[in-house]
């Protein structure tokens, strides 16, 4: 038999719940919200994951007594289902900004000659383009691009590597990739192999921002925790007048997530927001 656990959660607190789950030994989450599906209400993630009654009993009744939980979560009997393609159904492809869309590497699709196609396999790493914070990087560098160029990229937290392949069809300088799974890591490079651009990437698995070395336009979607863990470093790739775009962040934590950056010498240039979702735009 095959067992599903979904913890709804309060937004705001979607990452504490997560990271309490998986240090009791939770082993991953497929993350829901309004994004994903339109059904999910707008202040609401979904934390999805599956395996065995016996395993997921305990993770159950441990969300069941933590803040931010919004209905007791149970554990439900589901038909056997191959996850390994099954989750290919929600994955279609997806016009992201004028100039970008992005399309599963088994589709083919017709699109305006002006518009870039990002063929992506995201198998387990993230970035599909579904998600917010994906879909607003994109659409960031798309509007750099236009304004002023995007010039030698760093992308970390790079996932399937979907920023960088976009920022490369965009026209983008020398591009170096981090991730600090392998896992994801393997992805990127997959993808990359797929559109016969291995050879243009600099791809490496690592814990921190490329050290000594500066780049036109840096972008980070990663957690907010994260994100202001590695502030000084992420500034320090910063070329003079150069573009850090932050994402993976909620509206809730702009002010939080910005501080530290403010502090090492960037300044706010844009805002962008999509439902709970934030990408702050800053320049040196």
């Amino acid at each position: 038999m095959n067992y599903m656990l979904c913890v709804r959660t309060d937004a705001d607190q979607t990452d504490a719940i997560m990271g309490k789950l998986v240090l009791a030994g939770a082993q991953g989450f497929e993350w829901r919200d309004q994004s994903i599906a339109a059904s999910i209400p707008r202040h609401e993630v979904q934390l999805i994951t599956y395996g065995t009654q016996e395993e997921l009993t305990p993770f159950a009744e441990l969300a069941a007594d933590l803040a931010g939980v919004l209905s007791p979560p149970s554990v439900l009997e589901i038909e056997t289902v191959d996850w390994a393609e099954a989750w290919k159904e929600y994955f279609k492809p997806l016009r992201i900004s004028p100039r970008l869309a992005v399309v599963p590497s088994w589709e083919k699709v017709s699109m305006p000659s002006h518009v870039q196609i990002i063929a992506v396999d995201p198998g387990s790493a993230f970035g599909t383009g579904q998600h917010a914070t994906t879909a607003l990087c994109l659409r960031a560098l798309d509007l750099l691009e236009t304004e002023r160029g995007i010039g030698d990229l760093a992308d970390i937290g790079c996932g399937s590597g979907i920023l960088g392949i976009g920022a490369h069809l965009l026209g983008a300088g020398d591009i170096v990739m981090i991730d600090n799974d392998p896992l994801a890591v393997e992805v990127a490079r997959e993808n990359l192999e797929h559109l016969g651009l291995v050879e243009r990437f600099e791809l490496t698995c690592s814990d921190v921002p490329p050290p000594n070395r500066q780049f036109e336009t840096v972008v980070a979607n990663i957690l907010a925790p994260v994100l202001i863990r590695l502030a000084e470093a992420l500034c320090a790739n910063v070329a003079p007048s150069g573009c850090l775009l932050l994402s993976g962040l909620l509206v809730s934590q702009i002010d939080e997530v910005e501080a530290p950056f403010l502090g090492f010498g960037l300044r706010r240039k844009r805002l962008s927001c999509e439902g709970e979702w934030a990408l702050l735009w800053l320049e040196r």
